[in-house]
């Protein structure tokens, strides 16, 4: 069991240092030009991606759909923002409730292409509310935006590490055998050390810490939606275009449920 942990995280190691070292150096940077091109990037290559998976073929119906949202995104901004952000934070309320009653829809597949369209979007309008339109207290918005992919990225860690090492009590094993409570209680442990070295030196406020633990389930939540549309698919991975990690849904999925939530927090706290 040892070997084999140290041999996967090997092989992910290199992917996810590249794409560490990437992420740092754009928030360094601190352009928000650079940033929302990366974002636009990034929800291009998860569309594609899903496309890819979908039995149902792109109609005109739905680059109506996607262009509409897009478009009201421009014209309406904020308010379009505001709206859009709760309504995706309603879904992922909704599939939660699903999930734990062991109810399911035949929309929830990859093969609903509308439903891939506004998940993306939820993901890079959430990303972009923050970059434009938040503000805070004497905290970097750039920091705040590591804060939210970091809890992600930490929890995802802390839940294969300690899931891999002692994990014995699958939570949802019909969806995800693999995933267990008590790798979800490592993932929310490793998250709540990092938020309380950076609360105790007050580099967040306590709404935003408080916003993190909230929004921190949907991160498994994320990771459990995922698998169970792989699980239809009778599918590993959602692509191959991160060695060792698989796709960027593979990378993502823990975020794109957080995001949007994390931000309609922060919103509604500030």
């Amino acid at each position: 069991m040892a070997n084999e942990l140290i041999k996967n995280i090997l092989q992910r190691l290199p992917a996810a240092l590249t794409l560490v070292i990437c992420i740092f150096g754009v928030l360094y940077l601190q352009n928000i030009f650079l940033i929302l091109g990366l974002l636009v990037a990034t929800g291009f290559l998860l569309i594609k991606e899903w496309l890819l998976l979908s039995e149902t073929k792109i109609d005109l119906k739905q680059i109506i759909f996607f262009i509409i949202l897009v478009l009201f995104s421009i014209v309406y901004t904020k308010d379009f923002l505001d709206i859009f952000l709760f309504i995706i934070t309603s879904f992922w309320l909704i599939y939660s409730f699903c999930l734990v009653f062991k109810k399911s829809s035949s929309l929830l597949s990859f093969d609903n292409n509308y439903l891939g369209f506004f998940l993306v979007l939820g993901f890079v309008y959430g990303l972009i509310y923050l970059i434009v339109f938040l503000e805070f207290d004497n905290i970097n918005k750039f920091f705040v935006l590591f804060v939210i992919l970091f809890n992600t990225v930490l929890a995802d860690v802390g839940a294969y590490l300690v899931g891999s090492s002692i994990g014995k009590t699958p939570l949802f094993p019909e969806i995800s055998p693999n995933k267990t409570i008590e790798g979800l209680l490592g993932g929310v442990g490793f998250v709540v050390i990092f938020l309380s070295i950076i609360y105790f030196y007050n580099l967040i406020s306590f709404n935003l810490a408080l916003a993190s633990l909230i929004s921190l389930p949907f991160a498994f939540i994320g990771d459990y939606f995922e698998s169970h549309l792989k699980r239809d698919k009778s599918i590993k991975d959602s692509g191959s275009l991160i060695p060792g990690h698989g796709g960027i849904w593979d990378r993502l999925d823990s975020h794109i449920a957080v995001v949007p939530i994390f931000i309609l927090l922060t919103k509604l706290m500030s």
